[in-house]
Protein backbone atom coordinates (compact mmCIF):
# COMPACT_ATOMS: atom_id res chain seq x y z
CA UNK A 1 0.00 0.00 0.00
CA UNK A 2 2.98 2.35 1.07
CA UNK A 3 4.36 1.84 -2.31
CA UNK A 4 1.72 2.65 -4.39
CA UNK A 5 0.77 5.80 -2.33
CA UNK A 6 4.15 7.10 -3.00
CA UNK A 7 3.91 5.71 -6.82
CA UNK A 8 0.58 7.97 -7.28
CA UNK A 9 2.44 11.06 -4.89
CA UNK A 10 5.64 11.16 -7.33
CA UNK A 11 2.84 10.99 -10.49
CA UNK A 12 1.06 13.68 -8.90
CA UNK A 13 3.77 15.96 -8.18
CA UNK A 14 5.32 15.47 -12.03
CA UNK A 15 2.05 15.45 -13.40
CA UNK A 16 1.42 19.18 -11.72
CA UNK A 17 5.07 19.79 -12.77
CA UNK A 18 4.86 19.39 -15.92
CA UNK A 19 1.57 21.28 -16.54
CA UNK A 20 3.35 24.46 -14.98
CA UNK A 21 6.28 24.02 -17.64
CA UNK A 22 3.85 24.44 -20.18
CA UNK A 23 2.29 27.75 -19.05
CA UNK A 24 3.53 30.88 -20.56
CA UNK A 25 5.74 32.73 -17.75
CA UNK A 26 4.60 36.37 -17.23
CA UNK A 27 6.01 39.27 -18.76
CA UNK A 28 8.45 41.55 -16.72
CA UNK A 29 7.24 44.44 -16.30
CA UNK A 30 8.62 47.12 -17.03
CA UNK A 31 6.79 50.95 -17.35
CA UNK A 32 9.36 54.04 -17.94
CA UNK A 33 7.37 57.24 -19.11
CA UNK A 34 8.27 60.71 -19.55
CA UNK A 35 8.03 64.20 -21.17
CA UNK A 36 9.38 67.76 -20.87
CA UNK A 37 7.48 71.19 -21.19
CA UNK A 38 9.64 74.58 -22.08
CA UNK A 39 8.28 77.67 -21.70
CA UNK A 40 10.34 81.34 -22.46
CA UNK A 41 9.78 84.86 -21.58
CA UNK A 42 11.09 88.32 -22.21
CA UNK A 43 12.25 90.09 -19.30
CA UNK A 44 10.29 93.81 -19.77
CA UNK A 45 10.94 95.24 -16.32
CA UNK A 46 12.86 95.10 -13.06
CA UNK A 47 12.06 96.55 -9.85
CA UNK A 48 15.12 96.16 -7.48
CA UNK A 49 13.27 98.18 -4.67
CA UNK A 50 10.28 95.36 -4.53
CA UNK A 51 12.03 92.65 -6.18
CA UNK A 52 9.22 92.16 -8.92
CA UNK A 53 9.88 91.14 -12.08
CA UNK A 54 7.90 91.74 -15.48
CA UNK A 55 7.72 88.74 -18.21
CA UNK A 56 6.37 89.07 -21.43
CA UNK A 57 5.03 85.58 -23.43
CA UNK A 58 5.60 84.83 -26.73
CA UNK A 59 1.95 85.67 -27.43
CA UNK A 60 2.60 89.12 -26.18
CA UNK A 61 0.79 88.97 -22.93
CA UNK A 62 2.86 90.14 -19.49
CA UNK A 63 2.87 89.17 -16.28
CA UNK A 64 4.58 89.82 -12.90
CA UNK A 65 6.58 87.46 -10.18
CA UNK A 66 8.13 88.31 -6.85
CA UNK A 67 11.65 87.46 -7.02
CA UNK A 68 12.43 86.10 -3.47
CA UNK A 69 16.08 87.11 -1.34
CA UNK A 70 17.32 83.44 -2.38
CA UNK A 71 17.34 85.31 -6.15
CA UNK A 72 20.84 86.74 -5.32
CA UNK A 73 21.86 87.41 -8.39
CA UNK A 74 18.99 89.42 -9.50
CA UNK A 75 20.68 92.43 -10.53
CA UNK A 76 22.05 90.96 -13.66
CA UNK A 77 18.65 90.55 -15.03
CA UNK A 78 18.19 93.03 -17.17
CA UNK A 79 15.73 94.13 -19.69
CA UNK A 80 15.52 92.26 -22.93
CA UNK A 81 17.03 89.01 -21.30
CA UNK A 82 15.37 85.64 -21.58
CA UNK A 83 14.10 83.48 -19.14
CA UNK A 84 14.11 80.25 -19.79
CA UNK A 85 11.97 77.38 -17.28
CA UNK A 86 12.08 73.78 -18.44
CA UNK A 87 10.39 71.24 -16.45
CA UNK A 88 11.00 67.53 -16.73
CA UNK A 89 9.12 64.36 -15.64
CA UNK A 90 9.93 60.96 -15.59
CA UNK A 91 7.96 57.71 -14.15
CA UNK A 92 9.63 54.14 -13.96
CA UNK A 93 7.71 51.35 -12.24
CA UNK A 94 9.24 47.78 -12.21
CA UNK A 95 8.36 44.23 -9.65
CA UNK A 96 9.35 44.69 -6.43
CA UNK A 97 12.53 42.40 -5.05
CA UNK A 98 11.42 40.02 -2.07
CA UNK A 99 11.40 42.03 1.08
CA UNK A 100 12.11 45.18 -0.62
CA UNK A 101 10.04 47.76 1.02
CA UNK A 102 11.11 51.66 0.07
CA UNK A 103 9.20 54.72 0.81
CA UNK A 104 11.96 57.95 0.11
CA UNK A 105 12.73 60.94 -1.23
CA UNK A 106 15.93 62.58 -2.54
CA UNK A 107 15.99 66.57 -3.44
CA UNK A 108 18.92 68.26 -5.00
CA UNK A 109 19.39 72.11 -5.56
CA UNK A 110 22.08 73.93 -7.75
CA UNK A 111 22.37 77.46 -8.52
CA UNK A 112 24.54 79.67 -10.52
CA UNK A 113 27.56 81.53 -9.30
CA UNK A 114 27.17 84.80 -7.47
CA UNK A 115 27.74 87.02 -9.87
CA UNK A 116 26.10 85.28 -12.82
CA UNK A 117 23.18 85.24 -14.28
CA UNK A 118 20.15 83.75 -12.22
CA UNK A 119 19.99 79.95 -12.36
CA UNK A 120 18.70 77.15 -10.72
CA UNK A 121 17.75 73.48 -11.16
CA UNK A 122 16.02 71.38 -8.54
CA UNK A 123 15.44 67.93 -8.62
CA UNK A 124 13.40 65.76 -7.00
CA UNK A 125 13.08 62.02 -7.06
CA UNK A 126 10.29 59.66 -4.72
CA UNK A 127 10.88 56.11 -4.89
CA UNK A 128 8.26 53.78 -2.76
CA UNK A 129 6.70 50.45 -3.30
CA UNK A 130 2.91 49.96 -3.36
CA UNK A 131 1.05 46.27 -2.73
CA UNK A 132 -1.86 45.66 -5.31
CA UNK A 133 -4.76 45.40 -3.59
CA UNK A 134 -6.75 45.03 -6.54
CA UNK A 135 -7.01 44.80 -10.12
CA UNK A 136 -9.97 45.79 -12.19
CA UNK A 137 -9.57 45.08 -15.86
CA UNK A 138 -12.86 46.11 -17.47
CA UNK A 139 -12.04 50.22 -16.54
CA UNK A 140 -8.28 49.61 -16.41
CA UNK A 141 -7.54 50.57 -12.90
CA UNK A 142 -5.48 48.88 -10.06
CA UNK A 143 -5.87 49.44 -6.36
CA UNK A 144 -2.26 50.40 -4.76
CA UNK A 145 -1.65 50.01 -0.98
CA UNK A 146 1.64 52.22 0.34
CA UNK A 147 3.81 51.51 3.05
CA UNK A 148 2.44 54.03 5.06
CA UNK A 149 -1.22 52.77 4.75
CA UNK A 150 -2.45 55.16 2.36
CA UNK A 151 -4.57 53.47 -0.20
CA UNK A 152 -5.04 54.52 -4.16
CA UNK A 153 -7.16 53.91 -7.36
CA UNK A 154 -4.79 54.42 -10.63
CA UNK A 155 -5.93 54.42 -13.80
CA UNK A 156 -3.74 52.76 -15.81
CA UNK A 157 -2.12 54.10 -19.48
CA UNK A 158 -1.38 50.81 -20.66
CA UNK A 159 -4.14 48.08 -19.73
CA UNK A 160 -1.31 45.44 -21.32
CA UNK A 161 0.67 45.65 -18.06
CA UNK A 162 -2.41 44.55 -16.19
CA UNK A 163 -1.63 40.71 -17.02
CA UNK A 164 2.11 40.92 -15.70
CA UNK A 165 0.75 41.78 -12.03
CA UNK A 166 -1.21 39.70 -9.79
CA UNK A 167 -3.01 40.75 -6.27
CA UNK A 168 -0.90 40.72 -3.57
CA UNK A 169 2.60 41.40 -6.04
CA UNK A 170 4.65 44.57 -4.85
CA UNK A 171 5.77 46.92 -7.27
CA UNK A 172 8.16 49.99 -7.22
CA UNK A 173 7.29 53.27 -8.49
CA UNK A 174 9.93 56.07 -9.16
CA UNK A 175 8.69 59.80 -9.89
CA UNK A 176 11.66 62.16 -10.99
CA UNK A 177 10.70 65.49 -11.70
CA UNK A 178 13.39 68.45 -12.65
CA UNK A 179 12.90 71.81 -13.10
CA UNK A 180 15.63 74.55 -14.72
CA UNK A 181 15.24 77.99 -14.68
CA UNK A 182 17.48 80.33 -16.46
CA UNK A 183 17.94 84.00 -17.17
CA UNK A 184 20.29 84.28 -20.95
CA UNK A 185 21.26 87.45 -22.52
CA UNK A 186 19.01 87.61 -25.85
CA UNK A 187 21.18 87.33 -29.24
Amino acid sequence: MWKFTRMLLVALITLSLWGCADSKPKEELKVERSGMLQATAIVEAVDMATRMVTLKNPDGSSFEFYASKKVVNLPQVMVGDEVVVVYAEALAVRMAKPGEVRDETMKGVARALPGDKPGSLEVIETTVTAEIEDIDKTNEKVTLKFPDGKVQVVKVKDPANLEKVDVGDTIVITITKKMAISVQKTK
